[in-house]
């Protein structure tokens, strides 16, 4: 289930011409993953996911890993061993790839080679098999894959504020490309799996999108949903972006408090909207706005309300 979740955000199924000569065709399930001069815990937890088949390369020159599958034998039985949970792009990508494959063996084109098992380049740990989940425990397994993908943790700039630092909003991500006009299935199944939270928005190219979800409350939602199952290295990245979102000084309010941490008096209607109202600071700015227009001081028994200024 994480692991098709995983795939569904970085995984591939792709025919590569090995033999130019000939023109044998291989078939490669490949799942690529930065890791700089670490390894990706997240491949070997795939690794083990799909029983050790596979194994993991790397890294390149941009500290790029990648588990692979380069046999017939090992990518027909990866796909087979995620189709359950697998999304349907990446079911269509591994049915086409998969029937081009076996289509050069057709009678009279070429004779089929031999399959050849690969031993991991690095060490394998299966995980113990789950017991039986439920539908909800199934999505948020999957989700948690996804997640560990193509999901992001982390603050984005906020609009100014006319006093202090600037505000910066707490945001979970994920992106997939689509179609024009059309979300990726992925990204609707991610919201659902976390009980409709968030937004789907056209984020650069017209097909491409991404699922944010934005406030301290709805992350922690969103961890509460998929935490168990997430990844070391998302968990990490939720925990610091939290903490710096709540590292800064709050100049607003919130949904009961003002700006200085008064309770709202109540509501009213203001400039043609609903406006929550706070009488202790009208009160205050109403004693700063009369020294300005020159009138006296009120005589106050508790000297502490009246202003000095």
């Amino acid at each position: 289930m994480w692991a098709a979740g995983f795939f569904d955000g970085e995984g591939s199924t792709l025919i590569h011409v090995s033999d130019p000569v000939r023109g044998y065709l291989r078939l490669d399930v490949v799942v690529p993953q930065h890791g700089g001069a670490l390894l990706p815990s997240v491949l070997t937890r795939f690794q083990a996911a799909v029983l050790g088949t596979g194994r993991i390369v790397g890294p390149n020159d941009d500290g790029i890993y990648r588990w692979e599958s380069r046999s017939f034998g090992e990518g027909q039985a990866t796909v087979a061993l995620l189709w359950r949970y697998l999304g349907p792009v990446k079911r269509a990508q591994a049915t086409t790839a998969i029937r081009e494959f076996l289509a050069q063996y057709a009678p009279g084109k070429r004779k089929a080679r031999p399959t050849r098992l690969r031993l991991p380049l690095h060490g394998v740990h299966l995980e113990p098999q789950p017991s039986t989940f439920s539908d909800d425990d199934t999505e948020r397994i999957w989700a948690a894959g996804f997640l560990d993908a193509e999901g992001c943790f982390g603050v984005v700039r906020a609009l100014p504020r006319k006093r202090g630092p600037t505000w910066y909003r707490i945001r979970a991500s994920a992106s997939q490309h689509g179609e024009v006009g059309l979300p990726a299935p992925v990204l609707m199944r991610l919201r659902a799996a976390l009980d409709g939270m968030g937004r789907i928005e056209c984020h650069g190219e017209p097909d491409d999108f991404k699922w944010v979800v934005e406030g301290e409350e709805r992350i922690e939602r969103v961890l509460a949903r998929v935490g168990p199952w997430l990844g070391e290295t998302k968990r990490l990245q939720a925990k610091e972006a939290l903490a710096r979102f709540r590292a800064q000084t709050r100049l607003k309010g919130d949904a009961t408090r003002c700006v200085r941490g008064h309770v709202y008096t109540g509501v009213a209607m203001k400039g043609g909207r609903l406006r929550r109202i706070c009488n202790q600071c009208e009160r205050i700015t109403d004693r700063r706005r009369r020294p300005a227009q020159g009138v006296p001081p009120r005589q106050f028994k508790n000297a502490a309300r009246r202003y000095t200024f």
